[in-house]
C-alpha cells in the first residue's frame, strides 16, 4: 500500500515536473522573442495623466514626455533631434519610458536628425517623427522700430525660427516672404502696407509666432519720447540751436515728419571737439522722463534714437552727455565695430545705448539714473559729434528722429 503511493505520487511529480519544464521553455521562449524583438515607437504623450488627451503633439526641450511602444524595456539610448536625452532605467517598461526632452542646439541638428524622436535598445532602433521645436522666439532688437510700410526690418534675438506669422500694430500680418539664418539668430520680414502706424500705445505691439511660442517687442512705441521735433507736440524737445531741423524726404527718404540734420559745412580738423559749431550737435531740452524711476540703475534704461547716416562715416564719434555733465559721456562710433572701419545705412535705423554706457573718465558709471540727471526726474540730451581721431573729418551728414528713454530691463 505504501508502495503504491509513493508510485503514485512519483508518477505525478514527474508529470508536474515536465509540465513545469515546458512552462519554463515556453516562458523562456517568448521572453526570447520579446528580448529579440526590435523596438516600436508608437506616439508620445504627456505625464500628467490628468488630461483628458495627454497625446503629445509637440515636443519642447525641458519638457518630461513619455515614448509608447513596444519592445523597449532593453533600452541603451535615447535621442531627440540626433542630441542624447538621460533617463532613468527604474522609470522604463516594456511599453513606456520616461524621459526629459534634452537642450538642443537647433542650429546645429542635422537634416536627418530634425524631428526624430529615437530608442535604441540591444536589438534596434526604433523612429518616430514629431516635431520638436525651440523655447518661445525673444526679440532683443529691431533694426527700424518706425519704419515706413514696405521698407525691410531685421529682427535681431533667439529662436527665430519655425515662424508661422509675424504681426503688427493694427492687426497687420505677414505669413510668409520672411527669411532668416537656420540658427534663429535673427529674422527679416517686410512691413506690410496695411500697418497701422497710428498704434503707438501697446508696448508689445510686434510679435512674432513660431511653433515654440510668441516673441514680443515695442514697436511704434512712443513711451519715453523726449524729443520727436515736431512743432507744437508736446514731446518737441529740441533747443533750437546745433543742427538744422527739416523734414525733406529727398535728403533723407522714409522720414517721419522733423529731424535733425546734423552736417558740418566744412571738414572738422583732426582733434577737433568744437561741437558747438557748425551744425554739429543734436540739443534735446530737459524734461520728465516718462515711466523713468531715477532711483534704479542705468543699465535699467537706454537711449534710443533714429538715424539716418547718409554718407560713408569712417573717424570721428557722437559724443553723448545728459544734464549738461561732461564728467560722465558716451560714445556712439559704429565704424569701429564694422571689418571695413566705415559705417552706412540705407535708410532709418534704431540706435539703443544703455544708460550704463554713460561712465567717467575712469570707466565707472553712476549707481543709478539719478546720478546722471542730477537728482531730477529727467534731464537734458546732447548728441555732439567729435573729431577725436588723428586725421580730418568730413563729408558727415545724419538725420535723427524720435529720441526716447526706454526702460530694457
Amino acid at each position: 500500500m505504501i508502495r503504491h503511493i509513493v508510485a503514485h505520487h512519483t508518477k505525478y511529480a514527474g508529470v508536474a515536473f515536465i509540465g513545469l519544464l515546458l512552462g519554463l521553455m515556453m516562458g523562456m521562449q517568448a521572453c526570447k522573442k520579446n528580448e529579440t524583438a526590435a523596438p516600436v515607437i508608437t506616439g508620445l504623450r504627456s505625464l500628467n495623466r490628468s488630461n483628458v488627451d495627454s497625446t503629445l503633439t509637440v515636443v519642447k526641450p525641458g519638457q518630461l514626455v513619455v515614448i509608447q511602444g513596444k519592445n523597449l524595456e532593453t533600452v541603451e539610448q535615447i535621442s531627440f533631434d540626433g542630441v542624447p536625452a538621460s533617463f532613468n532605467i527604474n522609470f522604463t517598461t516594456n511599453e513606456n519610458i520616461i524621459v526629459t526632452v534634452p537642450d538642443i542646439i537647433f542650429d546645429s541638428v542635422a537634416q536627418q536628425d530634425m524631428n526624430q524622436v529615437k530608442v535604441i535598445t540591444n536589438h534596434g532602433v526604433a523612429s518616430y517623427t514629431i516635431p520638436i521645436v525651440p523655447p518661445p522666439p525673444v526679440i532683443t532688437a529691431v533694426s527700424n522700430e518706425f519704419p515706413q510700410p514696405g521698407d525691410t526690418i531685421t529682427l535681431t534675438g533667439s529662436y527665430l525660427y519655425t515662424v508661422q506669422e509675424v504681426d503688427f500694430p493694427g492687426g497687420a500680418r505677414v505669413t510668409s516672404g520672411y527669411t532668416g539664418p537656420q540658427d534663429g539668430s535673427w529674422l527679416q520680414v517686410v512691413v506690410p502696407n496695411t500697418l497701422s502706424t497710428t498704434d503707438t500705445s501697446a508696448t508689445d505691439s510686434l510679435a512674432v509666432v513660431t511653433l515654440g511660442g510668441v516673441g514680443k517687442y515695442a514697436f511704434y512705441n512712443t513711451t519715453g519720447m523726449i524729443a520727436n521735433f515736431e512743432y507744437g507736440d508736446p514731446h518737441f524737445g529740441w533747443q533750437w540751436w546745433g543742427g538744422i531741423i527739416s523734414n525733406d524726404a529727398t535728403a533723407f527718404p522714409g522720414n517721419w515728419g522733423n529731424y535733425i540734420e546734423v552736417k558740418p559745412s566744412n571738414p572738422i580738423p583732426a582733434g577737433d571737439g568744437s561741437w558747438w559749431t557748425d551744425n554739429r550737435a543734436v540739443m534735446i531740452a530737459a524734461s520728465n522722463w516718462t515711466n523713468v524711476n531715477i532711483g534704479d540703475p542705468p543699465a535699467n534704461y537706454a537711449l534710443k534714437f533714429q538715424v539716418f547716416v547718409k554718407n560713408s562715416w569712417s573717424n570721428g564719434s557722437i559724443h553723448i552727455v545728459i544734464n549738461g555733465n561732461f564728467s560722465y559721456w558716451a560714445t556712439w562710433a559704429p565704424w569701429q565695430q564694422t571689418d571695413s572701419k566705415t559705417f552706412q545705412t540705407s535708410g532709418w535705423i534704431t540706435v539703443s545705448i544703455p544708460l550704463s554706457n554713460i561712465k567717467d573718465g575712469n570707466g565707472n558709471s553712476p549707481a543709478t539714473v539719478s546720478g546722471l540727471t542730477g537728482g531730477n526726474p529727467g534731464a537734458a540730451v546732447q548728441l555732439m559729434l567729435y573729431n577725436d581721431s588723428s586725421t580730418p573729418l568730413s563729408g558727415f551728414d545724419a538725420a535723427f528722429d524720435n529720441v526716447r528713454i526706454v526702460k530694457v530691463k
